[in-house]
């Protein structure tokens, strides 16, 4: 597995942020750093696998992701993407400790996966472009101005982010729609009585998941639980018919036949493939 060093990105050693745009970002093969980085997507589709535990991407997903966690970009298209790198979150020369604004959950476990509704993803980006710029630079200045800049960022997507591990039901709209989603994509889904959930008329709810993820909302259900299928099938030794039904799917033939589509594999080649002998 590939270590990536921030001595690859940072202008210098004194220099404690940078920023690292990906327009397009490529498939991206398992690999860890020896930084921090928040991921703040901006457009497109694909997979990002996070310590093994596959999320379907789409416009507004943000990852906070920590020295040693290992992550892969896979079936990718047309995704863009922005890198914020920063030393670690004690490593700042004019910021004492940003602990409290990382995605820390009420009893210390990390949250590393949140949401933003695209109004909040333009001041983000226009923080960024700032950013990018005075990162480029290690003057005692620059660097102070950088980390000010970045604790900006931390503090708007605190402020303006659905935390997908805890959203309720009186949040509204489409991002909202997908936190909830990516926790409950095994459950028996009536897109009507979403529709009433989150306050998007049916109409809008289809309109809205199509431009946020590149898919039918029903395409991009399945999407999650084959990712999530694929997932038991490699690390579990639970029968095929057991994982289909787990994840949603009542019919294990259909089950395979959606898993051919979607991987161009069989069920139980990866099954085989793991070395395990359940079926």
């Amino acid at each position: 597995m590939t270590l990536l060093q921030g001595d690859e990105f940072f202008v210098s050693r004194s220099v404690t942020v940078a920023v690292e745009p990906r327009a397009p970002q490529q498939a991206f093969p398992e690999h860890y750093h020896d930084f921090w980085e928040i991921v703040l997507v901006e457009q497109g589709a694909g997979v990002h696998v996070f310590n093994d535990q596959p999320f379907a991407l789409c416009s507004g997903a943000v990852f906070f992701i920590r020295d040693n966690d290992r992550h892969l970009f896979e079936d990718v298209d047309g995704l863009f993407l922005t890198n914020v790198l920063y030393r670690s979150p004690r490593g700042f020369r004019f910021l004492s400790d940003i602990a409290s604004f990382l995605p820390y959950g009420p009893n210390g476990e990390w949250q590393g996966q949140w949401q933003v509704n695209a109004p909040t993803m333009q001041q983000l980006k226009g923080l960024l472009e700032r950013l990018s710029l005075l990162a480029q630079r290690d003057t005692p200045e620059d660097i102070a101005a950088s980390e000010s800049v970045f604790l900006q960022i931390l503090v708007l997507l605190r402020q303006k982010c659905f935390q997908t591990q805890s959203l309720d039901g009186d949040r509204h709209g489409v991002q909202a729609l997908l936190g909830w989603l990516q926790n409950n994509y095994c459950e028996e889904v009536n897109w009507g009585e979403l529709s009433d959930r989150f306050a998007l008329p049916l109409r809008t709810l289809h309109r809205q998941l199509k431009q946020n993820t590149g898919m039918t909302p029903q395409r991009y259900l399945n999407r999650l639980r084959l990712l999530e299928a694929r997932r038991r099938l490699q690390q579990s030794d639970e029968s095929i018919t057991t994982i289909a039904h787990a994840c949603g799917f009542s019919d294990s033939n259909h089950f395979s036949t959606q898993f051919r589509k979607a991987f161009s594999v069989a069920p139980k080649s990866v099954r085989q493939h793991t070395g395990s002998a359940a079926e």
